[in-house]
């Protein structure tokens, strides 16, 4: 694949840090390669809460995740001087994204390596993971920096 492959890039979004991170990463990219981004999210279950928890059954997922994908979480890339195609399809993330980037024709699908809510900072999270079997486009997995431990200084001399 050469630079003038790329036209097309699907990134992932979810609102983790994760996320904001391949959101910026895709930015950058796409403005070194002068490729358009599709920036999409999986609205599924764990997008779904009551708007007034008093009200019965009220759900504004739709609402507040297209308000979150086509302003903050998209953020990153509007920085770099694009305006992605922002696209909210309901379903397993891992199937939206791989329908997609078919839909699109994409060159490049790029995902955080966890998404919001999955607790370890060393682990690959599932999206990411499943990406990576299933997808026949080439995928990049963009990890979610962690805070370093300070520079291992040898004991002074007489400290055990």
């Amino acid at each position: 694949m050469t630079s003038r492959d790329v036209a097309t890039i699907l990134v992932g979004l979810d609102g983790s840090t994760a996320s904001t991170h391949a959101a910026a990463f895709a930015a950058r990219l796409a403005v070194q390669l002068n490729a358009r981004i599709v920036a999409a999210h999986a609205v599924g279950l764990l997008d779904v809460w009551p708007e007034h928890p008093d009200v019965r059954g009220e759900r504004n997922s739709h609402k507040q995740v297209s308000e979150l994908s086509h302003g903050a979480w998209s953020d990153p890339i509007r920085r770099c001087g694009i305006e992605p195609e922002v696209v909210l399809r309901d379903g397993p993330p891992t199937l939206v994204l791989i329908d997609l980037a078919e839909e699109y024709d994409v060159d490049l699908v790029i995902v955080g390596s966890r998404g919001a809510g999955q607790a370890s900072a060393f682990a690959l999270g599932s999206t990411a993971a499943r990406l990576t079997e299933v997808s026949s486009r080439p995928i990049v997995v963009v990890p979610e920096p962690i805070l370093r431990a300070p520079a291992y200084s040898a004991p002074h001399e007489g400290h055990r």
